[in-house]
Order: structure tokens, then C-alpha cells, then sequence
């Protein structure tokens, strides 16, 4: 299943005529809905937090610290490359602040605000509003990897990447039940970003595109 925020073959075809894809996992939309992210324990997620935050730049960035009963793993070593290195850091930190403000329950969370725009904060938004509603938060262990970033401008790049949410489950927010689904063929996810810096993007790359499509062959592990 594709879903998307925006025609995101487009936009790229437009801006350098490629394809931005990204992944993520679930075994159902549901499952989707309220996966999440997290750095692990508290001072795992602290850590990781400053170390992604801790570039050559002087931006002062919202924590994007998760609880202790999530995790995420990010595979993507760095490139060597400045400007392609910022784009995986900031598009890692619109991951996992979407995660985060779905785990905490909190809609005005100011990291997904400040790492998104246009259609990717709108995604955002409903991903995590419908964890609310629904009265679930993610936990378990969130994987992503197998990432590849281009940089079509100095002030637009896309960033694809795959995710296993085989082992991110759902809990119930008022009884504290976990709910483990099975894993399957849809539990591997691709998801294409597009990014963008300029003088209205916090002086970070903000994920202003989002495509996500499950049950991607290529993400499967």
C-alpha cells in the first residue's frame, strides 16, 4: 500500500527528475498509525539526542528524547559529506519526532514543528492524532536503514530509507496492554523524503515531502 502526503514523484521530477522513496513497517494501516520511535532508555536517548543535535551548526533543537520502553535504531553511517550528512541527521530527527510526539501523546510537541512543513507536517499530524485518538502509544523496537540521499540543490535534497516495525507494537495508553501483532510482508516499509533549507526552515533541513509504502520488497531483511 502507497500513501502519500503529495504526488512526490512529481515534485522530484520537477526540482531533479528522480524518486524519493522511504520505509517504514506495519503489519496493517492501524499498525502503521501508532508505530513509533524512541532513543531507548532515558540517558541512551539523551545522548543520541545531543549527538544528533551537535553539528557544525549553532541551531538550538527541541529534544526528541523518547521513553524508555521504545527504541530506535537508525543503519545509516555518514557519508563524509557536510551538506548530505545534515540531510540524513535532520531527516533522522523528523523520524523521530514524529515518534515522539506520538508516544507522548502531545499534538503541539514543538520538535515534529520545527523539523517539518507543507505536506510532511501534515502527515506528521495525522500519525500522530490518530495514535491520540486512538488511545494507543507505540513501543517496542523501531528499525531504519538502508539510506540514500541526494542533494538536488543547494536548497532541496531527498532522502529515501527503509523501516522494520516488526517489533514495534501497540499499548493500550489507559490499561497499559500491549498488543503484538504478527510480522509480515507489510511490516517492511519504504519512505521517500523530500528536504528542504532555506531562510524559513529553522536553519535545518525540514522534511517538507513524504511518501510511504508498505510492504516494500526491497526493504525486506
Amino acid at each position: 500500500m502507497t500513501r502519500s502526503s503529495l504526488p512526490l514523484a512529481v515534485a522530484l521530477a520537477a526540482s531533479a527528475g528522480l524518486l524519493l522513496s522511504a520505509c517504514g513497517g506495519g503489519g496493517s494501516d492501524s499498525s502503521d498509525k501508532i508505530a513509533t520511535s524512541s532513543t531507548g532508555p532515558a540517558a541512551t536517548a539523551a545522548a543520541t539526542t545531543t549527538a544528533s543535535a551537535t553539528a557544525s551548526d549553532e541551531v538550538k533543537r527541541p529534544s526528541t528524547a523518547l521513553p524508555k520502553d521504545l527504541t530506535m535504531t537508525f543503519d545509516w553511517p555518514r557519508t563524509g559529506d557536510a551538506t548530505k550528512d545534515a540531510v540524513l541527521r535532520d531527516g533522522e530527527q523528523y523520524v523521530r519526532a514524529l515518534k515522539r510526539a506520538s508516544a507522548e501523546g502531545d499534538i503541539k510537541d514543538p520538535a515534529y514543528l520545527f523539523y517539518s512543513r507543507d505536506d510532511a507536517l501534515s502527515y506528521a499530524h495525522d500519525q500522530i492524532k490518530a495514535n491520540i485518538d486512538g488511545g494507543w502509544a507505540p513501543t517496542g523496537h523501531d528499525h531504519y536503514y538502508a539510506a540514500k540521499v541526494g542533494v538536488v540543490n543547494s536548497g532541496s535534497a531527498t532522502l529515501s530509507f527503509c523501516r522494520d516495525q516488526s517489533k514495534v507494537f501497540s499499548k493500550n495508553v489507559k490499561t497499559g496492554k500491549v498488543v503484538r501483532g504478527t510480522p509480515n510482508a507489510d511490516s517492511f516499509i519504504l519512505y521517500n523524503l523530500l528536504l528542504v533549507h532555506d531562510s524559513a526552515s529553522n536553519g535545518v533541513w525540514q522534511s517538507s515531502r513524504i511518501t510511504v509504502i508498505e510492504g516494500a520488497k526491497q526493504c525486506r531483511i
